[in-house]
């Protein structure tokens, strides 16, 4: 993909999320209750490939409460933040988004 759509300003994301998240806190406050838990997963290279249905094997099952374990860790530990962890953080943000629609 070599289009300017396919291409992801940094900054403009951190905006838009500091953004958002902004509103969900003014909205729901310091705190937000997931109301689900587990969820569908599909593995990166099955889910990016639209032309072909999935099997169902190739589905696993998701968990909020880990992925949100996961950053909590990382965060209390004052580690470095690695990149992958923007997966949990998708994971979150969607079930957060969709939540609060």
């Amino acid at each position: 993909m070599s289009d300017d759509e396919s291409v992801v300003s940094v900054e403009v994301l951190r905006q838009v999320l500091n953004q958002a998240l902004d509103s969900l806190q003014a909205r729901a406050g310091e705190t937000v209750e997931l109301d689900k838990d587990f969820f569908w997963a599909i593995p990166p290279d099955v889910a990016y490939d639209v032309y072909t249905q999935p099997d169902p094997e190739q589905l696993t099952v998701g968990q909020l409460s880990e992925s949100w374990n996961n950053l909590a860790a990382l965060h209390a530990r004052g580690e470095q933040v690695p990149p992958y962890a923007l997966v949990w953080i998708a994971d979150l943000l969607k079930a957060l988004g969709q939540q609060a629609r």
